[in-house]
């Protein structure tokens, strides 16, 4: 039976179609979920640490310090995240957790204060 598939040639061209669509579909379903790189920028011009924290983290002060500050008052960090939606907040100085100013969604964290959304995809 192979021999004359193979002499016709009659399925080889949906054969290899269709491992092309196959091969296709695995690598972009795969490359969708890739991490890509998220800016954080937070102002505060006279802080002496900035930090980033947030369910990608544990919400950990330590884990994620942004770089800075910019002749702005500028604090940036370019984190790498699978597209998702993360709640996260910026911690100043150590002490004072604050959400983005610049942030389009929030929600309330359950503690009378609110945490910035971040929808992050491609």
């Amino acid at each position: 039976m192979f021999r004359s598939v193979a002499r016709t040639g009659s399925l080889a061209p949906i054969f290899l179609t269709l491992c092309l669509l196959v091969g296709c579909a695995g690598l972009t379903s795969g490359d969708q979920q890739r991490p890509f790189a998220a800016v954080f920028r937070f102002t505060a011009p006279g802080a002496q640490r900035v930090s980033v924290v947030g369910v990608f983290n544990g919400w950990d002060p330590q884990a994620h310090p942004l770089r800075g500050p910019d002749r702005d008052g500028v604090w940036t960090l370019s984190l790498l995240l699978p597209p998702g939606r993360y709640r996260y907040l910026f911690v100043v100085d150590g002490v004072r957790w604050l959400p983005d100013p610049s942030a389009v969604v929030s929600e309330a964290d359950g503690f009378g204060g609110r945490n910035s959304v971040l929808l992050h995809a491609r």
